[in-house]
């Protein structure tokens, strides 16, 4: 997380024919007077997600006051740029404030941005007053809002809750966030792969850390990998020994529709005590029904713990584009 100000910048006026949700057009000069907390995100984003809690908990106490939240949502993923896709996150995620879609980063490059979360603090007058990179930092921005709403002649402001310690301080070497597609793609066993053509990998069973290993017939693209085979049995997978409290998984119905991954620690299914929140049991298989694009959970401990994911298929309809994991608990 880095965190700092950028001093008396003007926030940069919203493009003209930017597509907007749960409000009509709106303009930065439209919005003197107000408070803006103006937040980049997209709705695959681990830190993203977390974030949007503490943006309608903020809209919540404070709009009243003057303060207007907006999200503006830029893909990084190329499902991220359909609009259905969003409606049906802003929808699951409970989002009312207002939405700009940016799929083609107009917004983003207006304020030089290259991160996801993102969020300024814009005053009555137009300009940033407060700049944070990330997500943790609650306290410190909630004081910004505060002091920008004051400025504006906010009174009787609740007290800012303090941000919770995670682990006592100490957050952990955690695995890092890694992709799938060919693009940006750490492989333990894809030297001779071929873009965008269906390869057959071997697992040797040498698993270093914090690389993807691949068995079975694979499509890698430049997002994602694709397994576009029906087989009897969840056979065919990808493995990556990892260090973290928590691991998510970017994954997409390869052609609409539905899919199905099974996933398993240490060769064993996925104890019900670290189980994400989209982790179901079937017998004895632990499973992740993929039936939209998104991200899912596949492990949230308690613990930090080191352990080898293997996740499973035997569908001919599942993308998969990312791993993210959680170096702190919640995280």
């Amino acid at each position: 997380m880095l965190l700092h100000r950028i001093g008396k910048v003007r926030a940069a006026e919203f493009p003209p024919n930017i597509e907007w949700l749960n409000s009509k057009p709106l303009k930065m000069k439209e919005l003197l007077g107000k408070v803006v907390l103006l937040d980049f995100w997209t709705f695959s984003c681990a830190n993203c997600l977390r974030v949007v809690h503490f943006l309608l908990d903020w809209q919540k106490k404070y709009e009243s006051q003057g303060l207007v939240v907006i999200g503006v949502h830029s893909p990084e993923f190329a499902f991220e740029k359909e609009k259905e896709n969003v409606e049906c996150a802003i929808d699951r995620l409970g989002i009312t404030y207002p939405v700009a879609l940016d799929p083609d980063y107009k917004i983003w490059n207006l304020y030089a941005n290259r991160w996801w979360p993102r969020s300024f603090v814009v005053d009555h007058r137009g300009y940033i007053e407060y700049d944070h990179i990330g997500e943790r930092g609650y306290a410190e921005t909630e004081s910004a809002i505060q002091a920008a709403l004051a400025a504006i002649g906010a009174k009787d402001l609740p007290a800012i809750t303090p941000d919770p310690l995670i682990g006592g301080g100490i957050c952990y070497r955690v695995t890092p966030e890694t992709y799938l597609g060919f693009l940006r793609g750490r492989y333990g066993n894809g030297m001779d792969l071929v873009p965008n053509v269906e390869h057959s990998f071997t697992d040797q069973g040498n698993h270093e850390e914090d690389l993807v290993y691949l068995h079975g017939h694979w499509l890698v693209g430049g997002e994602f990998i694709a397994h576009a085979r029906d087989l009897s049995a969840p056979t065919e997978y990808i493995l990556v020994k990892y260090g973290a409290f928590a691991v998510n998984a970017v994954l997409k119905p390869y052609q609409g529709g539905k899919a199905e991954v099974e996933v398993t620690f240490d060769g064993m299914p996925l104890p019900k005590e670290i189980a994400g929140i989209d982790i179901v049991y079937r017998g004895d298989q632990s499973i992740v029904k993929v039936t939209e694009s998104r991200l899912y959970q596949l492990v949230n401990s308690e613990r930090y713990h080191r352990g080898t994911l293997k996740i499973s298929t035997k569908s001919s309809n599942i993308a998969m584009y990312a791993l993210t994991f959680g170096g702190c608990k919640d995280i």
